[in-house]
């Protein structure tokens, strides 16, 4: 778990916007909250509860959730109530808009330097809004460090992460602010 609570602000790095997040200890597990900001000033709310093991549990997105995703326990995903199939047996949820997602699988799964595991997530589309898989390997490269890879598009991400797991830099999208 995440002692307490641990705020972070990320800055764009390819533009203008920003996102403001909160990791806290809630509820038997952990919450990420947080809202993000893109270059026109639209500012787009976001909570995940996550379950004690690190598996989120359900996700809220807009001032009113106007999305919902839930997660149950045998890996099944609803999202706004409809069953989505192409996802079970995710843990995982992933937003393309914010790097504080990337924080569930670092936190759960604690890789050794040099470790790496393939993994499916379930990313949502928010133009679409759906979910859809998303097949990664996350490669531990440092104490601090590691590679997200997306095994169909070939997209890597470097990320470093504090001691918490809570991503510092997204190289060449985000930068948390000192």
């Amino acid at each position: 778990m995440i002692a307490g609570a641990h705020a972070v602000l990320w800055v764009r790095q390819e533009g203008p916007g920003n996102d403001a997040c909160r990791f806290a200890d809630a509820e038997g597990g952990y919450l990420i909250d947080g809202s993000s900001t893109d270059a026109d000033l639209n500012v787009l709310r976001y909570r995940i509860r996550a379950r004690d093991d690190g598996t989120t549990r359900r996700v809220r997105i807009g001032a009113k959730s106007r999305i919902f995703v839930r997660r149950a326990p045998d890996d099944t995903w609803m999202l706004n109530g409809k069953p989505v199939p192409a996802v079970t047996g995710a843990k995982d949820v992933h937003f393309g808009f914010s790097p504080a997602t990337f924080t569930l699988p670092i936190r759960r799964l604690k890789l050794g330097v040099g470790d790496e595991v393939e993994l499916l997530v379930a990313s949502l589309d928010l133009e679409n809004e759906r979910l859809d898989p998303l097949h990664v390997v996350i490669r531990r490269t440092a104490h601090d460090a590691y590679e997200w890879l997306e095994t169909e598009t070939g997209a890597t991400s470097y990320l470093s992460v504090d001691a918490h797991g809570i991503v510092r830099t997204h190289k060449g999208h985000w930068s948390a602010q000192a």
